[in-house]
């Protein structure tokens, strides 16, 4: 996405889908008008029904597009093929055992667009449910009332954790597969989760692939150099017996993302589910996904990053809402590590407390660097805001602050169905 190692990002690029099997390209859905006139083609590789690379071509897409399955169908032959489809079935799950989960927030024009892809996945589940996280308008029902297929629950307990946890507690399936309102599912989305489940023993978490929607605005395209993209190859995260997972597993950015993850709902609730003084909604502002991801592994459980459950996701369109984003994942990451990872035990927290100690150096501080030396490649808004979140979080004040919050939501709606408490595993 680069003009050139140390020059630019390109500032707005076409977004494809390229099928090396069937020869189609077919555009993205484009939500946002480009920014500026495209400088580039982004382009999926798909083979075998699956992704298996991504190819980035400069110039016109008019000019580009003619060339572009060529391009595509060289990048695929030369791409080592992930075992996604390879494994032997350990257990027999079906779209009957799936219920799938939109937690949203006054985002009306977004989960439009996120129910009608739901509404086109090639396998049926069980039950879709909307979380209306504490919405202030009643455009969210409204919204539902449109897809006789979904069922609208309120939460009105605020921060995400909460609705994710309802959705739990509401879902009477095996497994509960979680997208984002700003996210689109590709239609083979569920069977790609249920194959990371059944190929993998042990599995209660499976996170999936996360590819841009649109790269219309320089924050998209800046997001995507850095953003959810996580590869095509799948991968296993296990805890190693009698070390703590706190030593091997306190990062778990490659493990995936909330936006795009299914669980196993009975170990989950097990487990206590989410933690509600986590992620967006609560003064910690984010990391609620990774640190079940965390809980998880730490039970002896496993993870499933599996590349062919695919979601497609609107990043932020402008710099200032991308800036916000990047404060949260400060604050989120070290109220983690430096919070909640109190709670496991001395251990554990060891662990969580060396990764934050390495993020600082490896992360921040030399980003902030690079943003005075490559302003163009990482801009210093995003840099400094970062680096401003993990500052904030570090202290674990924002994680006591967020845990006063939760109490305060559980005491202000007792009526409400509540996740059992939370389980911290220790080493």
């Amino acid at each position: 996405m680069r003009t050139g190692p140390r020059g630019r990002y390109l500032r707005s690029l076409a977004v494809v889908d390229v099928d090396v099997d069937t020869g189609e390209i077919v555009p993205h859905l484009q939500l946002t008008s480009f920014e500026t006139p495209p400088e580039g083609v982004y382009a999926v590789v798909w083979s075998g029904g699956v992704p298996v690379a991504d190819v980035t071509v400069r110039g016109r897409p008019e000019d580009v597009l003619p060339e572009l399955l060529s391009i595509a169908t060289d990048r695929a032959v030369h791409v080592s093929r992930a075992p996604s489809t390879s494994g032997q079935p350990t257990g027999v799950l079906s779209g009957a055992d799936v219920t799938v989960a939109v937690c949203t927030r006054d985002r009306a024009e977004d989960l439009v667009q996120c129910l009608k892809a739901i509404g086109a996945l090639a396998t049926d589940v069980a039950e879709v449910l909307v979380i209306d996280n504490a919405s202030e308008a009643d455009t969210t029902r409204q919204v539902v009332a449109r897809f006789p297929f979904a069922r609208y629950v309120r939460e009105p307990r605020a921060g995400l954790d909460w609705a994710r946890n309802r959705a739990l507690l509401e879902a009477r399936t095996a497994v509960v597969a979680f997208t984002d309102d700003d996210a689109l599912v590709h239609p083979g989305w569920v069977d790609g989760l249920i194959r990371g489940f059944t190929e993998v023993p042990g599995t209660v978490v499976v996170a999936g692939l996360v590819i841009p929607l649109e790269l219309s605005t320089a924050a998209q395209v800046v997001f995507e150099a850095r953003g959810f993209g996580r590869g095509y190859a799948r991968r296993v995260f296990r805890s190693t017996p009698g070390v703590p997972a706190g030593r091997e597993h306190a990062a778990l950015g490659d493990a995936g993302t909330g936006a795009d993850m299914a669980v196993m709902r009975v170990p989950v609730l097990g487990l206590g589910g989410f933690d509600p003084a986590l992620d967006v909604g609560t003064p910690t502002g984010g990391a609620g996904d990774h640190e079940l991801f965390f809980r998880v592994i730490a039970a002896g459980h496993a993870l499933v990053y599996e590349p062919s459950a695919v979601v497609m996701h609107r990043h932020r369109t402008t710099m200032p809402g991308l800036a916000r984003q990047r404060r949260g994942d400060g604050t989120g990451s070290y109220s983690w590590w430096l919070g909640a990872g109190r709670r496991y035990g001395r251990r554990q927290y060891a662990g969580l407390r060396r990764q934050a100690v390495r993020w600082a150096l490896r992360h921040h501080l030399t980003n902030v660097a690079r943003s005075l030396l490559y302003p163009e490649l990482f801009p210093p808004a995003l840099s400094w805001a970062d680096a401003r979140g993990a500052a904030e979080g570090a202290t674990g004040g924002l994680y006591r602050r967020a845990l006063r919050q939760a109490a305060a939501q559980s005491a202000a709606h007792p009526g409400e169905p509540t996740a059992p408490p939370l389980v911290h595993p220790r080493a």
